[in-house]
């Protein structure tokens, strides 16, 4: 069954979310009422413009994505597919939030004012039962504005870290808040948290479930000494406090949460 049918054919009760393993650092939330995309990337975009060979194959097209909110930490192309975006703003109800950065990427793509929101540092959209809030996040002079998101939708919080390196005492000041499920970055490269510091982090925040993302995408994100691979960070998070579940899906998997 293609990923998209499954999507649709899964009922959500009120209380719970489904969570979707896009690969990279993509999830689809399916929720009561709404259903939300974060840092997609359904393309070969990467290997066009900058030669990073994609080595999962996409697990939907980006035809199928139809969302109410679509969400980008950054302008990365890994987290903000330009070559998906403009198939995906097709869609008229699909609502656009991101970091400052990517701001330029919606008018180059002509997706109008009212349809994007972009969030600075520690600012919050909120509709309905729904909040999206922009948490510090550390990644570098390459993506200066980056920044993590925390979904509070009905009451399920879901923190993604987007990528960032482990800077603790400025991601838990700007997220102030408790965390359910805590979605970091395992492969150590380029700025972000390798295993051992997602699971450092997910001990500071205490999550009741830590997901690990942004593994096995790119040849370049897998370095000797087993930095970026899930089998080192299930063996890592063996020493998680045990309320917190550690977690590796694969790509297309479904995770639920109530």
């Amino acid at each position: 069954m293609r990923l998209a049918e499954k999507i649709k054919k899964t009922t959500v009760e009120k209380g719970e979310i489904a969570l979707f393993y896009l690969a990279q650092a993509g999830f689809y939330i399916k929720t009561p009422g709404c259903n939300i995309v974060i840092d997609a990337y359904l393309s070969d975009a990467a290997e066009r413009l900058f030669n990073f060979k994609r080595m999962i194959p996409p697990v939907m097209e980006p035809e199928e994505i139809k969302v109410d909110l679509y969400l980008s930490t950054h302008s990365h192309i890994d987290h903000l597919d330009t070559d998906a975006l403009p198939v995906i703003a097709r869609d008229k109800k699909t609502f656009f939030i991101g970091s400052t950065d990517c701001e330029e990427i919606y008018k180059q793509n002509n997706i109008p004012e009212e349809r994007y929101c972009v969030l600075k540092l520690n600012e919050e959209w909120k509709k309905d039962n729904k909040s999206i809030k922009a948490v510090f996040a550390d990644h570098g002079k390459l993506a200066p504005d980056a920044v993590g998101m925390l979904m509070d939708i009905n009451g399920i919080k879901v923190y993604h870290t987007g990528d960032t390196s482990f800077s603790p005492d400025r991601i838990r000041e700007s997220l102030n808040s408790d965390v359910d499920i805590l979605i970091a970055p395992i492969n150590g490269q380029y700025g972000n948290l390798n295993a051992s510091e997602a699971c450092r982090l997910a001990e500071l925040l205490a999550p009741k479930v830590l997901i690990a993302s942004h593994f096995w995408m790119f040849l370049e994100h897998v370095s000797e000494g087993g930095v970026g691979d899930p089998a080192t960070f299930l063996k890592v998070a063996e020493n998680l406090p045990g309320e917190i579940k550690a977690k590796v899906m694969a790509p297309g998997e479904l995770f639920r949460y109530s």
